[in-house]
């Protein structure tokens, strides 16, 4: 972690959906726990319990790390604009 952020620890366990997600943290990456998804296919969930955003990526591993070692299933994902080229899956 840099020294000069300290990590956003949210304190909630509130479950948001992801537009929540996205409105209540915006430009950030979050980390999320027990995630309920839709499918197994796409990025679409009902809701998740968010644990802490940060502004960089890396900032966020060792959260993710820490609930992951709980047994959890977690994540980490991007609020704001994609900048770059989304990778395609084709079957």
């Amino acid at each position: 972690m840099s020294t000069n952020e300290a990590p956003a620890i949210t304190g909630s366990a509130d479950r948001l959906t992801w537009a929540e997600i996205c409105r209540r943290f915006p430009d950030r990456w979050v980390v999320v726990a027990d995630t309920d998804w839709v499918n197994d296919t796409d990025f679409d969930f009902r809701s998740a319990e968010v644990i802490a955003c940060h502004r960089r990526r890396k900032d966020a591993s060792p959260d993710v790390k820490a609930v992951l070692a709980q047994g959890r299933p977690a994540g980490c994902f991007w609020t704001g604009q994609i900048r770059g080229p989304v990778p395609r899956f084709i079957p």
